[in-house]
């Protein structure tokens, strides 16, 4: 394993052997069935590309997606659709509808636990199936989210505590609940069907951006994904490392306050960490432990972590708006992180960032209000709201 002179930075070399791919050939037929389902736009970031000397850069807008900013939908709606059927003991194909019925005759109620979008997407999901959701929301995620989620009809539990915890309380009250059903995108002992079923969700994501680039005829070689447990990460690694593609690689990003998988990849094995107590811009990544189910493919197939900060993120965000792509933190943090690639590239070339090379960033969320970062070291001493 190779570490960059900047700690942020971390060159993964592992020899560590990808786990057999699951058959998502139905994910995108399921995902088309959703009323207003049409694929997200890929934006050319042409600058971009020309600053780093590649042969093209575009960002996957999840701004809008399937009616919420953000592409939790699509592992929150085929998580949930594949953990009811199995419940109910309805095949996989069944119609959303006959799904639902069963579901409201047996008392489902659904749980999960978020920084934001994922517990926002499981409660759009309860809503379409005409279910209960109860969400619970650790201390750290601001006021706007929270009022989001209930907006959907859930029920919100504020545990005024980390991520982490959260997930413990959603888990033991799904278990204490008649009906009880957690929908959790993070793995843990115990508890790893229905997060799988969560990454096998985000292939649609994937299967578009190869799809719209073939098009172009194009075929990407560098895919550069955020991270928060590591979900959409693996669906990354798991699309990027197929048998018969493109040698694509794959680049996570994180937050300074929560690198749970940069920290898990320089040891070789899951380190959590406490999620700082010092809020973040980017609070739909502000997660202190991978997701079990995913680390032992992230450490596999990601190629090199980037770890940012609130300023970088929100400095790629203020770009992104100046050439017309409105998204949030957690989304710009990718663009970030190219860039702080692209400048170790020019100490120390290594072929990520080649001139025939073609790069996706994956812009995960629409535009959000935050507090505008004014030093590094204190988020907190926000002055403004965007």
């Amino acid at each position: 394993m190779t570490v960059s002179d900047d700690h942020s930075i971390f060159f993964n070399q592992s020899t560590t052997p990808l786990s057999p791919l699951a058959d998502t050939s139905s994910v995108q037929t399921f995902h088309q069935q959703l009323r207003s389902y049409e694929p997200t736009p890929l934006v050319p970031l042409e600058g971009v590309a020309k600053e780093l000397g590649v042969r093209s850069v575009f960002l996957k807008d999840e701004g809008n997606r399937l009616g919420l900013p953000s592409f939790k939908i699509l592992g929150a709606s085929w998580g949930t659709y594949r953990a009811l059927a199995s419940r109910l003991g309805l095949p996989r194909d069944s119609p959303l509808a006959d799904v639902s019925r069963a579901a409201r005759q047996r008392g489902i109620v659904l749980f999960a636990a978020t920084e934001g979008n994922h517990g926002r997407a499981v409660a759009a999901m309860a809503r379409i199936l005409n279910l209960p959701a109860h969400i619970y929301v650790p201390s750290t995620v601001n006021g706007a989210d929270v009022r989001l989620i209930r907006e959907e009809g859930a029920k919100v539990i504020l545990t005024g505590s980390h991520y982490d915890d959260a997930i413990a309380e959603a888990f033991s009250a799904s278990k204490s609940t008649d009906g009880g059903l957690l929908v959790q995108d993070n793995s843990f002992e115990g508890y790893e069907q229905i997060p799988a079923w969560i990454v096998e969700g985000y292939s649609t994501l994937l299967t578009e951006v190869g799809q719209q680039l073939s098009e172009q005829g194009l075929d990407s070689t560098l895919i550069v994904s955020p991270v928060g447990v590591g979900s959409l990460a693996h669906a990354v690694v798991s699309y990027c490392k197929a048998e018969g593609r493109q040698k694509c690689r794959v680049m996570s990003v994180e937050p300074d306050t929560a690198p749970c998988l940069h920290q898990s990849l320089r040891s070789g094995q899951p380190v959590p960490i406490r999620a700082s107590e010092t809020a973040t811009i980017m609070d739909g990544l502000n997660c202190g432990t991978v997701s079990k189910e995913a680390f032992g493919d992230l450490r596999a197939g990601v190629d090199v972590s980037v770890v940012v900060s609130d300023i970088e993120a929100h400095q790629a965000v203020m770009f992104l708006e100046d050439v017309g792509v409105r998204i949030g933190p957690c989304g710009a943090a990718t663009l970030a992180g190219l860039w702080k690639l692209g400048a170790a590239e020019v100490a120390q070339p290594r072929g990520f960032l080649s001139e025939d090379a073609v790069v996706v960033l994956l812009g995960t969320e629409g535009q959000r209000k935050y507090r505008v970062p004014v030093r590094h070291e204190d988020v907190s001493a926000a002055a403004t709201e965007i």
